[in-house]
């Protein structure tokens, strides 16, 4: 192995709170976890300044790009929701946010994430800039070397959030050139990522960062990754030699619900009950407004919910007050909250019994999921990782050794090297575990694709039924191969289009009022590309299918991406 040519990979774990960072050198297995540090403070030598998580909220964080008098809370869960465009008529970027403080376009959300990826170039290493990197074990010149040569970006992403939020983040990561092509930019599940973290590194690297005392072994391994946003499950077969495993080898299951569902159930459980007839008026709720169910995804009524709260002060600082009452009531059996003259008196027992309780027998519904998939017992689980903050409470780790009593439990913890980073940065190790055709063949390239098969030259006496082989011989002839997008290609013939393509019924009042109505959103809804007509028989809707093209074309000119081929993975030696 050649040493002295080294190939560097970056592993971006991209939260709802925070960003962190691992570049790994492929040739020696070695990982350096990177951090942020204050200018002022980098003739400090003393760790304590540094910060190994970037927050991301655009409030508090000097780098983040934002609209004159307008912050975004959280920059991560907007961008499945949409791709930005710029519109000539209107002569701005479309789709609107409303936002509290007022509307911004998606494309600045974007662009917040393209600043803080911005912080990890060679130039925040060799200049003074106000907020400077360095990595844990690597001199300031060869981590700049190593920033201004990577082979390839390993971003995190839940696992059912689509292509959207993978363009939307690729454009991010290429308008902060970090790299310089889309295919140096793959995305790999946080489940997976939090498995890869906890193998041994290989020689002449440092030892594994799994605890001695728990050593990951071989058998059924089960993976919890539950951040703020989503819980990531994973479950798989550990096999002897953990290079000879593959993304077909492991059942995945994404689940929306984490902290911040469960800072909205302390909310809605623990505190509203309580409120006086003075406080609601200053919430000045809807009066159809009906509060989320608890331990439930309930994504229509907690994206109104949420909506709505924000839109308040006192709303805005319950949502904070949640946050701070999550921390303290594992510990304190009763607290008192003090909000101005407001008082709340909160039990343990009952942050227990309504929040906490029903959060677990859901998770527990998750975990029975894929054991039923997989034909496994509770006893054939040999060992769990437990990654993210709302997988390591005391009540999670009790009932985890309550429900698999033969597992070893491995949990990361605050001293930890950035653990899921860790893991995306391995992935060019390890890299037969992703999902390389859902990547190759993205959604956006299958429909482009789909459509080119029907173009519009042909003449509407032409129109007939087509049975699901014609339709597939049409897209072999382009060289699509068709058994490897089989299930997705089903979708669309039956009237599905990529999530995120435009903004769905329950996720618009996150949007301005005015840009679903506007082109393309209300037009791309009205009607389905192919209507079935029979047993896999279809017949083309050419009127949807050039509104589509338009709209494609619309997105495609305000990206540095195509969808025109498929995206192969070229990272230099990754499966050598």
């Amino acid at each position: 192995m050649d040493t002295n040519n080294p190939l560097w990979y970056l592993g971006i774990d991209f939260g709802t709170t925070g960003l962190s960072a691992v570049v790994l050198n492929k040739n020696t297995g070695q990982h350096y976890p990177l951090y942020w540090q204050q200018e002022s403070s980098t003739t400090n030598h003393d760790s304590g300044d540094r910060v190994f998580r970037l927050p991301t909220q655009t409030s508090t964080s000097p780098i983040v790009v934002k609209a004159p008098g307008i912050t975004v809370s959280t920059v991560k869960p907007y961008l499945p929701l949409a791709i930005p465009y710029y519109s000539p008529e209107r002569r701005q970027w479309e789709p609107m946010l409303a936002l509290p403080d007022g509307q911004v376009p998606l494309y600045w959300v974007r662009r917040s994430l393209q600043a803080m990826l911005a912080t990890l170039t060679p130039e925040t290493v060799r200049t003074k800039v106000s907020l400077q990197v360095g990595a844990m074990g690597l001199e300031s010149e060869l981590l700049a070397d190593a920033l201004a040569q990577l082979a390839g970006v390993i971003v995190s992403y839940p696992a059912d959030w689509g292509d959207t939020y993978q363009i939307n983040v690729r454009e991010a990561v290429l308008a902060a050139k970090l790299v310089k092509d889309s295919q140096q930019i793959v995305f790999l599940e946080d489940a997976i990522a939090s498995l890869l973290a906890a193998f041994p590194t290989p020689e002449p690297a440092s030892p594994p960062l799994t605890p001695e005392s728990t050593p990951l072994g071989r058998g059924w391994t089960l993976v919890i990754d539950s951040g703020a946003t989503t819980t990531e499950l994973a479950l798989v077969d550990l096999p002897y030699n953990p290079r000879q495993l593959t993304y077909a080898d492991f059942k995945l299951q994404s689940w929306s619900y984490a902290g911040q569902a469960i800072d909205q159930d302390i909310i809605w459980q623990l505190l509203y009950p309580q409120m006086s007839e003075a406080q609601l008026a200053q919430l000045n709720l809807s009066q159809d407004l009906e509060p989320p169910l608890p331990g439930q995804p309930d994504p229509k009524r907690r994206d109104r919910a949420l909506f709505e709260l924000q839109h308040s002060v006192l709303g805005q600082a319950l949502l904070k007050a949640a946050e701070y009452l999550k921390l303290i009531l594992p510990h304190k059996t009763e607290f008192t909250l003090e909000l101005g003259a407001y008082r709340w008196r909160v039990q343990q027992k009952d942050f227990n019994t309504a929040v906490i309780t029903p959060f677990i027998e859901q998770l527990n519904q998750q975990v029975n999921r894929l054991l039923i998939q997989a034909g496994l017992s509770q006893q054939a689980i040999s060992q769990a990782i437990c990654t993210g903050g709302s997988a390591k409470s005391n009540r999670v780790k009790q009932w985890l050794q309550d429900k698999l009593p033969n597992a070893a439990l491995i949990q990361d913890t605050v001293s930890s090297p950035p653990w899921v980073a860790t893991g995306l940065a391995r992935l060019s190790l390890y890299p037969h575990v992703f999902n390389r055709f859902q990547q190759q063949y993205s959604d956006y390239f299958l429909l482009l694709e789909l459509l080119k098969a029907f173009p519009p030259t042909e003449k509407e006496s032409e129109i007939r039924d087509y049975t699901l082989a014609e339709i597939k011989q049409r897209l072999e002839r382009q060289g699509l191969n068709t058994v490897a997008c089989d299930e997705r290609l089903l979708g669309f013939l039956d009237g599905e289009l990529p999530s995120g393509l435009i903004p769905t019924r329950d996720r618009l009042q996150g949007f301005s009022l005015a840009s679903p109505q506007d082109f393309p959103y209300g037009d791309l809804a009205d009607a389905k590309l192919f209507s079935p007509v029979g047993d896999r028989l279809y017949r083309a809707n050419f009127q949807q299918h050039e509104r589509l093209r338009q709209y494609l074309k619309l997105i495609v000119s305000s990206l540095s991406q195509t969808f025109d081929e498929p995206l192969i993975i070229n990272f230099h030696h990754f499966y050598k």
